[in-house]
């Protein structure tokens, strides 16, 4: 079954999908320090091409376009809803943040380097008491408390997220406002958020929903208001073999391209006050290693398949940042002040 299964990956995914599918099937453990050089040693360019080249485009494309009419909270449930107390393993104890740290030296522990982050991520958002504040996926509240911690106000904290996992973990700990729904399909009042920001949630938007929640988040920002991305994204519009790879991890998820996001953040009406783009390498070792140093506990609270997909997701995920088909991004989106609206009516982020 697992040789069938490789062969009919290879023919509709590709061999990267294909090789990555058979190691995560291994009847055994799969073994950590190899697994992760096979996965993100540099190649030779033949061997690259080949690995791009099949499935061709057109039908790559066609494929995904396939997997983006799949629910979406499936893909967040099967890859969040494993279990809070594997991801306590790896992450770093002080937010539990899963998303990007910000190593500014090299040598920073992964505590250092998330508090680093959220430091970044604060100014940005610039939150103040009183402030009527929302995060888009806000995983462990990580950044809630955060937030809270640094102005005294958690009544007007509000978060979304489709992991049950986690929102069961935020009630039970913490007590934050949190729906339990999917932010695109969300409603919100117009005119009403001061700030509103997401962190590693945006990966999850597809193309086609991208200009839909955008607009809402507008409507929703209080004019003057801002709001804060942090996401990763492909650069080109072409849809790499990465794309497909990403379905063994968060199945019916095709990011949107860099150009295409730059077009919607305009069509919103949005003005771009701050860009920055972030190396996501080193968190992924350090994750990697820290989970693998306790692979003893992690097989006791997940199976096998489940630890070997983590021992494939790491390293596959670091290629596709090393390979640069992928930057992590920052994004200040502002809404412009009624004075400024009023200047050129009807024209996206004009400036007086």
């Amino acid at each position: 079954m697992r040789v069938l299964r490789f062969f009919a990956d290879l023919l509709v995914h590709g061999p990267s999908y294909a090789i990555l599918n058979w190691l995560i099937h291994s009847p055994t453990r799969l073994d950590e320090e190899w697994t992760w050089n096979f996965i993100t040693m540099k190649e030779h360019p033949l061997r690259k091409w080949a690995r791009e080249a099949w499935p061709p485009a057109f039908v790559r494309k066609w494929v995904l376009r396939s997997k983006q009419y799949q629910d979406p909270s499936l893909g967040i449930q099967e890859h969040y809803d494993v279990s809070n107390e594997f991801y306590k393993l790896f992450l770093d104890p002080k937010f539990m943040f899963y998303s990007c740290a910000d190593h500014l030296r090299g040598d920073e522990t992964l505590i250092e380097a998330q508090t680093n982050k959220a430091d970044h991520l604060l100014g940005l958002i610039d939150p103040k008491p009183g402030e009527k504040i929302a995060e888009l996926g806000c995983g462990w509240a990580s950044m809630l408390r955060y937030v809270e911690q640094h102005t005294g106000d958690r009544d007007n904290l509000e978060g979304f997220t489709l992991s049950r996992e986690q929102a069961a973990y935020i009630k039970e700990n913490y007590g934050y406002r949190v729906r339990l729904e999917n932010f695109v399909e969300a409603e919100y009042p117009k005119n009403y958020y001061d700030k509103m920001y997401s962190i590693a949630a945006w990966e999850a938007i597809r193309p086609q929903e991208n200009p839909i929640i955008l607009k809402k988040v507008y409507d929703a920002l209080k004019p003057g208001g801002r709001f804060v991305m942090h996401f990763f994204c492909r650069l080109q519009e072409r849809l790499p073999p990465a794309a497909a790879v990403a379905q063994l991890f968060f199945p019916g998820h095709v990011p949107t391209s860099f150009p295409t996001h730059m077009k919607d953040f305009e069509a919103a009406g949005f003005r771009v006050t701050h860009t920055s783009c972030h190396d996501y390498r080193l968190t992924l070792r350090q994750w990697f290693d820290a989970m693998v140093a306790k692979r003893e506990e992690a097989l006791k609270i997940v199976s096998l398949e489940t630890y070997n997909r983590y021992v494939c997701f790491f390293p596959a995920s670091y290629k596709y940042f090393d390979d640069r088909t992928g930057v992590l991004f920052r994004f200040v989106l502002r809404k412009p002040p009624i004075a400024e609206a009023e200047v050129f009516p009807g024209v996206p982020g004009a400036k007086a």
